[in-house]
């Protein structure tokens, strides 16, 4: 038994304290350490670990995700009575509405019962933790040893909390942070549940379309695809579309979409213009580039026909970038697999604050 685990709970449920109890030997059992994780590769690298262990107070809406990052994660829930949870919240400083924390507790235990009733999960009423056979068999669930009794009466007589200045002071600090992250995590487990719920049709299409089209109809997508290059989808909305309107408008643009029964399955965007270095000829870049992972193939799909539409368009050369983020190393492979070679390195040098 080597594989993590994660009991998901609401805060003021002991989880301090079931931290505590449930480390023991090799193994380490973190508390909330989902607010020091800053993009979803660091989730991921943390899941990976063996012997590891976490109780988290803030990641039920991730439930889907982290499965899907590690299958054999094992999952277990620790519920109460959200208003109570709420009472103790602005009892001891971390709220100050009770009305609003009520109704947040209220949605996070919505999820803790979605955990069990989707997954499964073994699950523990935060007033039994009081009791050593509850803690004894959540410990033998977890842990590969023996509940050891004379080592629980120690740990039950401690009254194990949380630093609120501290953690209140941290999140100040790094909030920025954190809720891009959070939004970046809601997107991605949206995508999963809409993979879960599609029924993808054989008759794929792939044309080509005006942007305003793909603007409609293809923002949830764009919003995966911003989570998968570690942007906040929440900034969607700060992309310099009119330029890219105005250019679609000339003639500059061409859009290729990929979809199926009407949804948007993927996107390649490419710009297009007379070269810099011959008069007369006409070069094109492609930008935005994104498959839905619901379609294996598919990114090799668009890219074949976008190359169709623009010879057809008399276009003699297509610049093509694999970034650093998200799929960048897969994208390198794609391209050199219809035909496109290394044409030297892509740098850049930022000489201000971005707006």
């Amino acid at each position: 038994m080597t594989a993590p685990f994660v009991i998901f709970a609401l805060p003021r449920s002991r989880t301090a304290w079931l931290s505590r109890f449930l480390s023991h030997q090799d193994w380490h059992c973190g508390h909330d350490e989902l607010r020091h994780m800053r993009q979803l590769e660091d989730v991921r690298s943390w899941l990976s670990q063996p012997q590891t262990g976490a109780v988290e107070t803030a990641g039920a809406p991730y439930w889907r995700l982290a499965l899907e990052m590690r299958p054999d994660l094992r999952v277990v829930t620790v519920r109460r009575d959200p208003e109570e949870v709420a009472e103790s919240i602005v009892r001891c400083g971390l709220s100050s509405d009770i009305d609003q924390a009520v109704r947040a507790m209220r949605r996070l235990d919505h999820k803790l019962g979605q955990i069990e009733r989707r997954t499964g999960a073994r699950s523990y009423r935060f007033e039994d933790l009081a009791r050593e056979d509850t803690c004894a068999d959540l410990f033998e669930h977890l842990l590969p040893y023996t509940h050891d009794s004379a080592r629980w009466r120690v740990l039950d007589a401690e009254n194990v909390q949380i630093n609120v200045p501290a953690l209140k002071r941290y999140v100040a600090a790094h909030r920025t942070q954190i809720e891009r992250l959070g939004a970046i995590a809601r997107q991605k487990s949206l995508a999963l549940l809409a993979s879960g719920r599609a029924h993808i049709a054989q008759g794929l299409t792939i044309g080509f379309e005006p942007l305003a089209d793909l603007l409609r109809d293809g923002a949830a997508l764009m919003r995966e695809h911003m989570a998968e290059v570690g942007e906040s989808p929440d900034n969607l909305g700060c992309k310099n579309f009119g330029l890219l309107l105005a250019h679609d408008e000339a003639g500059a643009l061409q859009v290729t979409v990929a979809r199926s029964n009407g949804r948007v399955f993927g996107y390649l965007v490419t710009c297009i213009g007379e070269s810099l270095e011959a008069p007369g000829r006409i070069w094109a870049c492609h930008t935005a580039f994104h498959a839905s992972p619901d379609y294996p193939g598919l990114g090799l799909k668009l890219q074949r026909r976008a190359a169709e539409g623009l010879r057809d368009r008399g276009v003699y050369e297509v610049v093509m970038r694999a970034g650093v983020r998200g799929a960048g190393e897969r994208v390198s492979a794609l391209y050199r697999r219809i035909g496109a070679e290394p044409f030297g390195d892509y740098y850049r040098l930022q000489l201000g604050e971005a707006a």
